[in-house]
């Protein structure tokens, strides 16, 4: 019984690490701060557990910075207006996020500007 006990306590706490470690926002990105960033989408990747809009910005020496810009799940982007056809390559969004703490460039996305104006509140 106590071995069973021990197993039983060995794999919850590595579940738990696990669960810790892909929900921690706060571990990965810097929620006290936002920034924006404007540029044009290369990828949507609209897949679960979390898309990602792949963000080209264009710099004063025509050197691209690519950004790889979190969002949420499928299932809330769709109940935000957000299906796989939203955002399409080439077109220029503003993205603001949550910076990532170690200085990549990953951004966990709160709000986009499209073309038309319209800002869409992801998170």
């Amino acid at each position: 019984m106590k071995i069973i006990l021990m197993l039983g306590l060995v794999l919850f706490s590595g579940m738990a690490t696990l669960l810790q470690a892909h929900h921690s926002f706060n571990a990965l990105f810097n929620v006290s701060e936002t920034i924006t960033v404007t540029g044009e989408v290369g990828l949507f990747r609209f897949i679960a557990p979390h898309s990602y809009i792949e963000l080209i910005e264009s710099t004063d020496s025509g050197e691209p910075i690519i950004w790889e810009v979190e969002t949420t799940t499928p299932g809330m982007l769709i109940r935000r207006g957000v299906t796989p056809e939203t955002l399409l390559a080439g077109q220029a969004i503003t993205v603001t996020g949550n910076p990532a703490r170690d200085g990549r460039r990953l951004i966990r996305l709160l709000t986009i500007k499209m073309p038309d104006g319209r800002e869409l509140q992801i998170q």
